[in-house]
C-alpha cells in the first residue's frame, strides 16, 4: 500500500510538474509574443500603449510627454530642437539605445501628436516628434523622468507674429542689374528683426532669416499654426514685362474676398501702406488685391504682403539695394506693427 501511495505522489508530482512548465511556456510565449508587438508597433502605437497602462489623467497627459531616463543621465545629456516650419521636435538623448523605448515607458497624449519617430544609433537615442500645430517646448527633469510640455505660444507670449521674407535659396524673384530680390526681401526683415528682438513679451517667427528655399504652404502653415496675431510678407516689386522703367513707390497686397471690418487683412495692410511711405518717404502706390496670391488667400490670420519698391527703376532699386533705406523701410514697417498691435490685432 505504502509503495502504491509513493507511486501515485511520483506521478502525481510529475503531472504537476509538466503543468508547470506548460503554463511557464504559454506565459513566456506570450510575453514574447507581446514583446515582438511591441517591437513592431509604432512610435505613436508604442506610447499609447503604455499610457494606457498609466494611471495618469487624460487632462494630466493633453500636452505632455514624460519618459523615463537611466539613473545616469543628466540635463547635459539632453538635447532637444524645435523646428516651427515643419513642426517638428527632436529630442537627444546620450548614453541610451534604441532598444530602451521597448524597456521602459514612454508617456503622453497622442491628440496633437501627428507622427512620432523612435530611433537612434549606438548610444544616442533619437525622438522626433511631429505636432498637429505649433508649439513652445517647455521640458525638464523630475524624479528621474524627462518631461515635456508642448504649449501654444499664445499662453506664453502677449503677441505671436509672423514676419515672412520672400523668395529664397533656388527662387530669387526677380534679378535686375546684378540684385536678386530675395537678398533684398532678406535684408529688410534682418533689419525689422532687430527691432523686434526688443520686445521680450512677444514670440516672432520668421520663415527664414538666411537664403533658404521655404515651401509658399510652410510659410503661411507656420501663421496658420501659430494662431499668430498678424502675418507680415515682405518683397519688392517690377514691372509686368521685366524691362526697365520710371515706375517706383510701395504698395501693400491685401485678401479682398475676406471681410474688411475689424482685424481684417485690408485694414492690416492701410496700416503697414501708411507707415512704409511715411518712414521711407517712397510713392504710395496704394493697396492692391491679393487674393490670387496663395499665403494671402490661404491665411487665417490677418495677413498683409509688402511690395517695398520696384527693382525695374535704377533709382530706386538702388535704394532698395541700401542699408540706409533698409533700415527705413525696416523702421516704417515695425512703426505698422505697433500701430496694429495698439489698434487691437
Amino acid at each position: 500500500m505504502e509503495n502504491t501511495i509513493k507511486k501515485l505522489s511520483a506521478l502525481m508530482m510529475g503531472i504537476l510538474t509538466v503543468a508547470v512548465c506548460i503554463t511557464a511556456f504559454y506565459v513566456s510565449g506570450v510575453r514574447k509574443e507581446a514583446a515582438k508587438e511591441l517591437e513592431r508597433a509604432s512610435g505613436l502605437e508604442l506610447m499609447d500603449y503604455y499610457t494606457s497602462q498609466s494611471e495618469d489623467s487624460e487632462e494630466e497627459l493633453e500636452h505632455q510627454m514624460r519618459i523615463e531616463l537611466p539613473e545616469k543621465l543628466t540635463e547635459a545629456d539632453i538635447t532637444i530642437e524645435s523646428d516651427v516650419l515643419s513642426q517638428l521636435i527632436v529630442v537627444t538623448l546620450k548614453g541610451i539605445g534604441h532598444d530602451y523605448y521597448y524597456e521602459h515607458p514612454l508617456l503622453g497624449s497622442s491628440d496633437h501628436i501627428d507622427n512620432l519617430m523612435l530611433g537612434g544609433e549606438q548610444d544616442v537615442g533619437i525622438i522626433e516628434i511631429t505636432t498637429d500645430e505649433v508649439y513652445e517646448v517647455r521640458w525638464e527633469i523630475r524624479d528621474s523622468w524627462l518631461y515635456l510640455d508642448f504649449v501654444p505660444p499664445g499662453e506664453l507670449y502677449e503677441k505671436v507674429l509672423v514676419i515672412d521674407a520672400g523668395h529664397g535659396g533656388g527662387q530669387p524673384g526677380a534679378i535686375k542689374l546684378g540684385v536678386q530680390e530675395k537678398d533684398l526681401d532678406l535684408a529688410i526683415v534682418l533689419e525689422l528683426k532687430a527691432l523686434l528682438d526688443q520686445h521680450t513679451n512677444w514670440k516672432v517667427y520668421y520663415t527664414r532669416t538666411e537664403d533658404a528655399d521655404i515651401s509658399l504652404d510652410r510659410r503661411v502653415q507656420l501663421a496658420n499654426k501659430s494662431h499668430a496675431n498678424l502675418f507680415i510678407s515682405i518683397h519688392n516689386n517690377s514691372t509686368t514685362s521685366g524691362e526697365m522703367s520710371d515706375y517706383n513707390g510701395t504698395e501693400v497686397l491685401y485678401d479682398e474676398k475676406k471681410p474688411e471690418e475689424g482685424f481684417s487683412s485690408k485694414r492690416l495692410a492701410e496700416i503697414c501702406l501708411e507707415e512704409t511711405v511715411a518712414a521711407a518717404g517712397s510713392q504710395n502706390l496704394g493697396l492692391s488685391k491679393g487674393n490670387s496670391i496663395y499665403i494671402i488667400r490661404t491665411s487665417q490670420v490677418p495677413a498683409a504682403l509688402v511690395e517695398v519698391g520696384f527693382m525695374t527703376n535704377e533709382e530706386e532699386l538702388a535704394k532698395l539695394n541700401s542699408p540706409e533705406y533698409q533700415k527705413l523701410i525696416a523702421q516704417g514697417i515695425y512703426q505698422g506693427i505697433i500701430r496694429a498691435l495698439e489698434e487691437g490685432f
